[in-house]
């Protein structure tokens, strides 16, 4: 995809993340929840007090991918978010695309941009968190080198029974 642009967000930009976050997030993770559990997560997250004070964050890092012009996926990163047996490390909380091109490289792009950045910054190491049905996603974390290093469970109201289960995946990033 050559015609794909990455921008990086600022607080000008709240509007547009919250959109593209939420589109691009409901469709993969609708029967995670129990009704209206997602509706009120999303809220919580981009709810513009909220997201106006990450996006000034310095540790912070918000990207959205654009297709021709139209946003197709974002992803968030922290420059430091150390976890436990994890030090120096990047936090790659968030990365979603748009339905339309799963499967195209775009996550790949946003995940690669977002390791560039954590190595740029001096981290040893970038971390995130899979949901542990989520078969595709995990095989893609691992071929990029990430390696299963913890179990967790997502603790958020309104989860269906038997979905909770995450797997914390990390990379280190002082290999090349």
């Amino acid at each position: 995809m050559d015609d794909l642009d990455f921008s990086h967000c600022g607080q000008a930009d709240a509007g547009l993340l919250r959109q593209v976050a939420i589109s691009c997030y409901a469709p993969y993770y609708r029967d995670l929840w129990e009704p209206g559990g997602m509706e009120a997560y999303l809220d919580t997250l981009y709810e513009p007090i909220v997201l106006a004070a990450e996006l000034a964050d310095p540790n912070l890092r918000f990207e959205i991918a654009c297709l021709r012009g139209e946003p197709v996926g974002f992803s968030k990163l922290h420059f430091r978010c150390d976890r436990a047996g994890t030090s120096n490390a990047a936090y790659l909380e968030r990365v979603y695309v748009a339905p339309a091109v799963a499967g195209g490289g775009v996550g790949r792009r946003l995940i690669d941009r977002m390791i560039a950045g954590a190595r740029e910054r001096g981290r040893d190491w970038i971390w995130l968190q899979a949901m542990a049905d989520a078969q595709k996603p995990l095989q893609r974390y691992r071929a990029l080198g990430f390696v299963d290093c913890e179990r967790t469970q997502l603790e958020l109201p309104k989860v269906r029974p038997g979905r909770a289960a995450m797997i914390v995946l990390r990379k280190d990033l002082r290999a090349p």
